[in-house]
């Protein structure tokens, strides 16, 4: 609040009585209209507002989502709560109104350069330019339509104010087309709901980086299960969950069951990065091909078939490391002591050659598109019977939504889960032949209960992932101000 106050002592000439004038709205209106805001959000009548009150008033418009709506809540109460008492009475309300209109008007005000009292697709595509945001014509003409309410093609004041009023960080265009970001999320498939046109804006490195440490602590934290999963995996004798356990410990003891967790880290935000922006590109390809337009929605098969190939890409790209980590996680120390990363992969590179870095890469991604469909198959169903049976028609929240990426993620890794062990089995070992090879004499030797070996602390591993990797990156998201 004190900084829009500032900001009226460096520009005195504007004043509010320049945005009422700009928006064609009497006092008396105007103060009509905000006594009305306040009484939506104070829906007990209580006189005051607390955070519960603005986060559900904020529910009920689906600002910017139902994901983020407490975050969102909870800073637009901070800017309102000016004597910081824990409640928000009306002449707080109406003085955060009044800095935000007027912080509002001056920026459209700088938009508009050619004072016509509103703001063409030209003027705020040179805006956005000037504030290095590159977007093409369709990304423009649906920033324009999302403010544009009377739909005439151009952007009046009232428009304007109406779409930012309740925008509680500063009004800068960057962070004016990032709300925007926020207000359309799209859903690219894995649970993930990533900002639309994000992979060519501002916004690109942050949200990796998010992305990226959210993947690394989720991948640190459960690692242990991990190593055990692949300890167990490529046993051809009877598995058991404690010997193993005691073996690894025996073994390396604490740091023993973090063996591999390096590569691991290592692997997250390429392998993100690739599967994303490969993701964009055939999604834009598929809307191209079936003539509908880059900017298309390619429907539940579309995004289906450019997830499981953005997957397998990904896969492809990252595979040596993956080879790697195996080797590591897996490698019988003698003396305790483990090669370098450097040192085993030139061992591979020699001993096997430059081939062996792709072994078991087949089964890996035979199994992407049957998990993804599985997985994304198993969400719908899960999140329509939660609203019907659970929330009653409501759109379920961020917990439910959690609890069924788990249960579905958990049910796609099982059916898959064969694919693992073979895979796993043909990074470690150089006797098997081919995939075939390895499905015949592990069937031969151990039946089908040889496929589904390190089960169990895999699908440990589903509920902690998920939960850890969700709760990081919406703390990341806070810390490089995504929010």
């Amino acid at each position: 609040m004190g900084s829009n106050r500032r900001k009226s002592e460096d520009h005195p000439a504007t004043t509010l009585d320049h945005a009422l004038l700009a928006s064609g709205e009497s006092a008396e209106e105007r103060e009509t209209r905000i006594r009305a805001l306040f009484a939506f959000f104070d829906a007990e009548n209580c006189g005051f507002l607390d955070c519960s009150a603005i986060e559900s008033g904020l529910s009920a418009l689906r600002m910017p989502s139902d994901s983020e709506c407490c975050n969102y809540a909870q800073d637009l109460f901070g800017a309102c709560d000016a004597n910081k008492d824990g409640r928000v009475d009306y002449e707080e309300f109406k003085r955060y109104m009044d800095d935000k209109e007027l912080e509002l008007y001056r920026i459209f005000q700088a938009i508009d350069v050619e004072h016509s009292g509103c703001i063409s697709p030209e003027e705020l595509s040179h805006a956005l330019v000037r504030a290095g945001i590159q977007i093409d014509d369709e990304e423009l003409a649906r920033f324009v339509e999302r403010v544009d309410k009377d739909h005439n093609g151009v952007i009046t004041f009232g428009e304007w104010r109406d779409f930012l009023l309740l925008y509680p960080h500063e009004a800068t265009i960057e962070n004016i087309y990032h709300y925007l970001e926020r207000v359309c999320l799209i859903d690219i498939g894995e649970q993930t709901v990533i900002p639309a046109g994000i992979s060519k804006h501002i916004h690109a490195s942050s949200y990796l980086i998010a992305g990226g440490v959210a993947g690394a602590a989720s991948r640190t934290t459960t690692a242990p299960l991990d190593r055990l999963k692949v300890v167990l995996q490529v046993q051809t004798t009877r598995a058991h969950v404690m010997p193993a356990i005691k073996d690894i410990w025996k073994e390396g003891g604490c740091l023993g069951f973090f063996r591999g967790n390096g590569l691991n880290v290592l692997k997250v935000a390429p392998e993100s990065a690739i599967r994303f922006y490969t993701y964009e590109m055939l999604k834009a390809f598929i809307g191209n091909a079936k003539g509908e337009g880059a900017k298309a929605d390619v429907g539940t098969m579309g995004r289906l078939l450019a997830g499981g190939m953005a997957g397998a890409v990904a896969q492809t790209a990252i595979y040596p490391l993956d080879l790697v980590k195996t080797r590591i996680q897996t490698y019988a120390c003698e003396g305790g002591r483990l090669p370098s990363l450097g040192t085993l992969s030139k061992d591979i590179w020699v001993k096997e050659g430059p081939r062996a870095f792709y072994k078991g890469l087949i089964p890996s991604i035979l199994g992407i598109v049957p998990y993804a469909g599985i997985d994304l198959a198993a969400y719908e169903t899960l999140k329509d019977m939660s609203k019907k049976y659970i929330l009653l028609d409501e759109e379920p929240g961020p917990l439910v939504q959690l609890g069924c990426g788990t249960v579905s993620g958990a049910l796609g890794a099982t059916c898959v889960y064969p694919l693992q062990v073979v895979r796993t089995r043909m990074q470690a070992q150089r006797a098997y032949m081919g995939m075939a090879d390895v499905f015949r004499i592990t069937f031969k030797h151990e039946g089908f209960r040889g496929f589904y070996k390190g089960l169990f602390p895999n699908l440990l591993k589903v509920v902690p992932s998920a939960s850890i990797t969700y709760l990081v990156y919406e703390n990341m998201k806070k810390g490089l101000d995504l929010d």
